[in-house]
Protein backbone atom coordinates (compact mmCIF):
# COMPACT_ATOMS: atom_id res chain seq x y z
CA UNK A 1 0.00 0.00 0.00
CA UNK A 2 1.41 3.40 -0.97
CA UNK A 3 0.38 6.81 0.27
CA UNK A 4 1.40 10.08 -1.32
CA UNK A 5 1.02 13.78 -0.71
CA UNK A 6 2.08 17.01 -2.31
CA UNK A 7 2.16 20.29 -0.46
CA UNK A 8 1.60 19.04 3.07
CA UNK A 9 2.21 22.04 5.31
CA UNK A 10 1.90 22.13 9.09
CA UNK A 11 2.82 24.82 11.56
CA UNK A 12 4.16 22.70 14.38
CA UNK A 13 4.98 24.18 17.74
CA UNK A 14 4.57 22.28 20.96
CA UNK A 15 0.81 22.17 20.65
CA UNK A 16 -1.93 22.21 18.06
CA UNK A 17 -0.88 24.14 15.00
CA UNK A 18 -2.50 25.44 11.89
CA UNK A 19 -2.02 23.50 8.72
CA UNK A 20 -3.10 22.65 5.24
CA UNK A 21 -2.29 19.67 3.11
CA UNK A 22 -3.27 16.30 1.82
CA UNK A 23 -2.55 12.64 2.40
CA UNK A 24 -3.92 10.34 -0.26
CA UNK A 25 -3.36 7.11 -2.09
CA UNK A 26 -4.55 3.52 -2.30
CA UNK A 27 -5.69 2.01 0.99
CA UNK A 28 -6.11 -1.73 1.56
CA UNK A 29 -6.54 -2.98 5.12
CA UNK A 30 -7.43 -6.69 5.24
CA UNK A 31 -8.20 -6.68 8.96
CA UNK A 32 -11.21 -4.40 8.56
CA UNK A 33 -12.08 -5.10 4.92
CA UNK A 34 -11.24 -1.62 3.60
CA UNK A 35 -10.07 -1.42 0.00
CA UNK A 36 -9.96 1.69 -2.18
CA UNK A 37 -7.56 3.14 -4.71
CA UNK A 38 -8.73 6.69 -3.95
CA UNK A 39 -8.36 7.20 -0.18
CA UNK A 40 -8.09 10.88 0.80
CA UNK A 41 -7.48 11.76 4.46
CA UNK A 42 -8.83 15.33 3.99
CA UNK A 43 -7.05 16.47 7.16
CA UNK A 44 -8.55 19.12 9.41
CA UNK A 45 -6.23 18.69 12.41
CA UNK A 46 -2.50 19.37 12.55
CA UNK A 47 -0.44 19.09 15.72
CA UNK A 48 3.21 18.87 16.63
CA UNK A 49 5.17 17.96 19.72
CA UNK A 50 8.88 18.76 19.98
CA UNK A 51 11.01 17.07 22.64
CA UNK A 52 14.78 16.77 22.95
CA UNK A 53 15.54 17.27 19.25
CA UNK A 54 12.76 15.01 17.98
CA UNK A 55 9.43 16.08 16.51
CA UNK A 56 6.16 14.17 16.26
CA UNK A 57 3.57 15.54 13.83
CA UNK A 58 -0.03 14.34 13.84
CA UNK A 59 -2.20 15.01 10.80
CA UNK A 60 -5.80 13.83 11.18
CA UNK A 61 -9.33 14.21 9.93
CA UNK A 62 -11.36 15.65 12.78
CA UNK A 63 -10.30 16.43 16.30
CA UNK A 64 -11.47 13.14 17.78
CA UNK A 65 -9.12 11.07 19.88
CA UNK A 66 -6.70 8.88 17.95
CA UNK A 67 -8.81 5.78 18.58
CA UNK A 68 -11.67 7.18 16.48
CA UNK A 69 -9.83 9.23 13.82
CA UNK A 70 -7.93 8.48 10.68
CA UNK A 71 -4.48 9.92 11.29
CA UNK A 72 -1.04 10.07 9.73
CA UNK A 73 1.83 10.48 12.20
CA UNK A 74 5.39 11.49 11.40
CA UNK A 75 8.24 10.91 13.86
CA UNK A 76 11.39 12.84 13.10
CA UNK A 77 14.13 11.46 15.35
CA UNK A 78 16.67 14.24 14.80
CA UNK A 79 15.45 17.62 13.58
CA UNK A 80 19.08 18.77 13.19
CA UNK A 81 19.63 16.04 10.60
CA UNK A 82 16.50 17.07 8.70
CA UNK A 83 17.49 20.76 8.89
CA UNK A 84 20.83 19.86 7.29
CA UNK A 85 19.01 18.03 4.47
CA UNK A 86 16.16 20.39 3.57
CA UNK A 87 14.79 19.97 0.04
CA UNK A 88 16.38 16.51 -0.22
CA UNK A 89 14.76 13.08 -0.13
CA UNK A 90 15.08 11.74 3.40
CA UNK A 91 14.49 8.01 3.91
CA UNK A 92 11.35 6.93 5.76
CA UNK A 93 11.22 3.48 7.32
CA UNK A 94 11.43 1.51 10.55
CA UNK A 95 13.04 2.97 13.67
CA UNK A 96 16.76 2.31 13.77
CA UNK A 97 16.87 2.05 9.98
CA UNK A 98 15.62 5.44 8.76
CA UNK A 99 15.79 8.95 10.29
CA UNK A 100 12.03 9.44 9.85
CA UNK A 101 9.17 7.07 10.67
CA UNK A 102 5.56 7.31 9.53
CA UNK A 103 2.45 5.54 10.75
CA UNK A 104 -1.06 5.65 9.34
CA UNK A 105 -3.98 4.69 11.57
CA UNK A 106 -7.24 4.22 9.62
CA UNK A 107 -9.35 3.93 12.77
CA UNK A 108 -12.36 5.88 11.44
CA UNK A 109 -12.19 4.16 8.03
CA UNK A 110 -12.04 0.75 9.68
CA UNK A 111 -14.93 1.55 11.99
CA UNK A 112 -15.23 1.46 15.76
CA UNK A 113 -16.86 -1.99 15.86
CA UNK A 114 -14.10 -3.59 13.80
CA UNK A 115 -11.42 -1.88 15.85
CA UNK A 116 -12.95 -3.04 19.15
CA UNK A 117 -13.46 -6.58 17.83
CA UNK A 118 -10.10 -7.22 16.19
CA UNK A 119 -7.56 -4.90 17.77
CA UNK A 120 -7.39 -1.78 19.90
CA UNK A 121 -5.95 0.11 16.95
CA UNK A 122 -4.91 -0.55 13.37
CA UNK A 123 -1.50 0.96 12.65
CA UNK A 124 0.16 0.67 9.27
CA UNK A 125 3.88 1.41 9.46
CA UNK A 126 6.02 2.86 6.71
CA UNK A 127 8.49 0.19 5.63
CA UNK A 128 10.12 2.31 2.93
CA UNK A 129 9.78 5.62 1.18
CA UNK A 130 10.95 9.19 1.34
CA UNK A 131 9.92 12.62 2.56
CA UNK A 132 11.09 16.07 1.44
CA UNK A 133 11.04 18.85 4.03
CA UNK A 134 11.50 22.48 3.01
CA UNK A 135 11.35 23.66 6.65
CA UNK A 136 11.53 21.97 10.07
CA UNK A 137 10.67 23.26 13.54
CA UNK A 138 13.71 23.12 15.85
CA UNK A 139 12.08 23.58 19.25
CA UNK A 140 12.30 27.31 19.99
CA UNK A 141 8.79 28.46 20.95
CA UNK A 142 9.99 32.10 20.90
CA UNK A 143 11.21 31.92 17.30
CA UNK A 144 9.37 33.93 14.69
CA UNK A 145 6.65 32.20 12.67
CA UNK A 146 8.91 31.24 9.76
CA UNK A 147 11.23 29.31 12.10
CA UNK A 148 8.28 27.48 13.72
CA UNK A 149 7.07 26.23 10.35
CA UNK A 150 7.39 22.59 9.36
CA UNK A 151 6.74 22.03 5.69
CA UNK A 152 6.66 18.73 3.85
CA UNK A 153 6.57 19.38 0.13
CA UNK A 154 6.34 15.76 -0.99
CA UNK A 155 6.35 12.23 0.32
CA UNK A 156 5.74 8.68 -0.78
CA UNK A 157 5.69 5.75 1.63
CA UNK A 158 4.99 2.05 1.41
CA UNK A 159 2.86 1.00 4.39
CA UNK A 160 2.15 -2.41 5.85
CA UNK A 161 0.42 -3.89 8.87
CA UNK A 162 3.25 -5.26 11.04
CA UNK A 163 0.88 -7.83 12.58
CA UNK A 164 0.53 -9.66 9.26
CA UNK A 165 3.22 -12.34 9.21
CA UNK A 166 4.65 -13.17 5.81
CA UNK A 167 6.89 -16.21 5.49
CA UNK A 168 9.64 -15.36 3.02
CA UNK A 169 11.78 -18.45 3.57
CA UNK A 170 11.87 -20.25 0.17
CA UNK A 171 12.36 -23.64 1.86
CA UNK A 172 8.89 -23.35 3.40
CA UNK A 173 7.10 -22.19 0.26
CA UNK A 174 4.81 -24.63 -1.55
CA UNK A 175 6.39 -26.44 -4.46
CA UNK A 176 4.84 -24.79 -7.51
CA UNK A 177 5.94 -27.55 -9.89
CA UNK A 178 4.02 -30.22 -8.00
CA UNK A 179 7.14 -32.00 -6.76
CA UNK A 180 7.96 -32.57 -3.07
Amino acid sequence: MKMHALGLVALAGCSVGEGVGEVRGPLHVELCDVSTELFDLKPTFFGGDFHDGSLVIRVARGGETAEFSDEFVWRINDTSYVAAHLNERIPVGPAGVAPVQATFRPNASCGRINIARYAPTVALEAMSGYVIFSAIYRGDPNADATLRLTEVTQFSVELRDPRVVRDTDPSRQPNRAGHP
